[in-house]
């Protein structure tokens, strides 16, 4: 990882006479114009974009002496044959691949063809006439629905593993996600512990400028769609002026990926000149909500849709309407966190405003909603010591919500216990989240072996007397055809495109996946679902569609110079830290109790955040 900036590249949407930014920079930087005129124009994105979907594709070479990154993977024409370029409308035929199509009207077929006709797909069957369509041999694989997520902050990839080790809550010094990706990466202000009002750092300005949000949101994108996930929420919260806005909805939309941006909270640094906006007021399209509405999001019939992260209270202080009337207002769906809050569902119900239709809302998380305590689980409202009931998920039931589980971060982070039996036992079909990558991956084979495991691990335990002092029941054991409807079914639903995708079904668009079955690892196959959730990864993903359109072929993406976009990534990465280390409107970053060494991020090479973690037990003492 090279911090040397005399051999980095020009920054995306730079041209080479333009001067470099200063990153240490306390008022608004001199490349600040990088966004000026956005709403009615594109990023430049030459330093990373390749001649995909036009006549052509053309390959970038890495810079001169320079050899292409280990691993990079960007398709070539000749790999491309005739699926992408001339403009025509493209009919394509997925043959001879085991179709899982999770539609029960359609079926699924040991071997068969899908037809996609432009972006929808048209039949699927056994022997399809091929036509004038472009033929993709997919013997040995699985076609199915593309993956679907339904939280993430993608700002956050810059940051990637930088706190693996590290829970959710605790003040500086701990070195936590509250005070390491929150405040310092993300806020650019540290307050003293135990005194919020006091601030004993502060930049002066966010870390991340426009540019850095726009490269973040690409790589994010671009990775899951090579992990099959042809759609995502962004949990953006990164909107500190309308040019971060601006920015992170560009860099959604020239992925080609489907999402839904989550317009969610920033922070305000209008005390220092940089222009807040978040949320918007009704019937203002003029600011927040109301201007992205208007200039991004006036069609229904596009790839990235609108989503509100505004809560069931007062959309903002004094406001007469609470945050999802402001964003239903423009349309858009609602996605919230809840974690241990029980009483926040009690009260939204309450309500009036809110309505008793929520089948537009998302709770993601859903931690900790018991009336009250409880050690274990079982079906129904059983549980030990208590029962299991919860007015919160009852409301949640009735009401038609879906809920969103992230349950690898909940695991590792410290959220509470992932509520797969909770969602089940309500009637519930979770969708599934990879919430922060400072964490962990955001890959869905992860996300659904994960389920899997959990659920089956909690409720097998209560086969054993000695492990069930409550003597509760066994409850039904997750499948691992269900843990592919959460990654697929559920997602669409809980992102309201269930009737567009998450499921092979003639009329829908044709997000479509190609396993790779015919592996080493997986072959003889004996279960399709079960190769899925409990064999494979993502070096599985052969071929992804979006909207029939291929982005992702033979495992390498297309249209884009992943080398360059790459090098992009890491020289992001180097500004903001060298923003963080630069001079300080207020104080200097105090020691971490892990880390000690500038540019700031947690320990390189070791445990990065493990003390201060936890003071009331003694440190392991392990031997082989």
């Amino acid at each position: 990882m090279s911090t040397n900036a005399s051999h980095t590249d020009p920054p995306i949407g730079s041209s080479g006479d333009t001067p470099e930014l200063d990153p240490t920079a306390q008022g608004r930087p001199s490349r600040r114009d990088f966004l000026v005129g956005l709403a009615g124009t594109t990023i430049a994105t030459a330093a990373c974009r390749t001649a995909a979907g036009n006549a052509a594709v053309t390959a970038i070479p890495a810079p001169a002496g320079q050899a292409p990154l280990a691993g990079v993977r960007s398709a070539t024409p000749a790999e491309l044959q005739n699926l992408v370029g001339d403009g025509r409308r493209r009919r394509i035929l997925l043959r001879g691949g085991i179709v899982l199509s999770l539609d029960p009207k359609v079926g699924d077929f040991e071997k068969a063809d899908v037809l996609i006709d432009g972006k929808t797909i048209a039949q699927i069957a056994p022997n399809v006439s091929t036509g004038d369509a472009e033929v993709v041999d997919c013997s040995g694989t699985i076609v199915m629905p593309g993956f679907i997520t339904t939280h993430n902050h993608q700002y956050e990839s810059l940051q990637r593993s930088i706190i693996p080790d590290g829970i959710l809550a605790g003040a500086w010094p701990m070195e936590t996600y509250g005070s390491v990706v929150q405040n310092i990466w993300t806020a650019g202000r540290i307050a003293e512990p135990g005194n919020p009002n006091n601030i004993i750092w502060d930049l002066g300005r966010v870390p991340y400028d426009p540019e850095d949000l726009y490269i973040a949101e690409l790589i994010a994108n671009l990775s899951q769609i090579s992990e099959g996930i042809t759609c995502g929420t962004d949990t953006s919260q990164a909107n500190h002026t309308p040019a971060h806005t601006d920015a992170m909805i560009k860099g959604l939309m020239e992925s080609g990926r489907r999402m839904v941006f989550d317009y969610s909270a920033g922070t305000n640094r209008s005390a220092e000149g940089f222009p807040f906006e978040f949320p918007g007021a009704m019937n203002d399209t003029t600011k927040g909500i109301g201007r992205i509405a208007k200039t991004y999001f006036s069609s229904k019939d596009q790839l990235v849709t609108l989503g509100f992260g505004g809560g069931g209270g007062p959309a903002f202080q004094g406001a007469p309407y609470t945050g999802w009337q402001l964003g239903r207002s423009f349309g858009a769906l609602i996605n919230n966190h809840s974690v241990g809050n029980p009483m926040g569902i009690i009260n939204t119900a309450a309500d009036a405003r809110n309505g008793a239709d929520w089948s537009d809302v998302t709770f993601v998380h859903a931690t900790r909603w018991q009336d009250n305590p409880v050690a274990q689980i079982g079906p129904g409202s059983s549980g030990y010591p208590n029962s299991n009931q919860s007015k919160a998920w009852e409301i949640v039931r009735d009401r038609g919500a879906h809920v969103s589980i992230a349950n690898l971060i909940e695991a590792q982070m410290r959220h509470g216990m992932p509520p797969f039996q909770e969602a089940l036992d309500h009637g519930i079909l979770p969708s599934l989240s990879p919430d922060v990558d400072t964490n962990m991956t955001t890959d869905a084979f992860s996300l659904m072996r994960g389920a899997f495991c959990l659920q089956r691990a909690l409720a097998n335990d209560l086969a054993f007397k000695e492990s069930n002092p409550g003597n509760l029941p066994i409850p039904q054991l997750l499948t691992s055809r269900q843990c592919i409807e959460m990654a697929t079914i559920a997602g669409a639903a809980a992102n309201r495109i269930l009737d567009k995708v998450g499921t092979l079904t003639p009329g829908k668009e044709a997000d479509i996946i190609v396993l790779d079955a015919r592996s080493i690892n997986t072959w003889p196959m004996n279960n399709v679902p079960g190769t899925i959730v409990t064999m494979m990864n993502p070096r599985h993903v052969r071929d992804v569609l979006i909207a029939g359109k291929v982005v992702y072929w033979k495992g390498k993406l297309v249209g884009w110079n992943v080398d360059q976009l790459l090098r992009q990534a890491e020289q992001a990465r180097d500004r903001i830290l060298a923003r963080i280390n630069g001079p300080a409107k207020i104080g200097t970053i105090p020691k971490g109790n892990n880390s000690f060494s500038n540019p700031y991020r947690p320990n390189f090479m070791g445990d990065c955040c493990q003390k201060g973690e936890n003071t009331t037990t003694a440190e392991y003492v392990l031997r082989p």
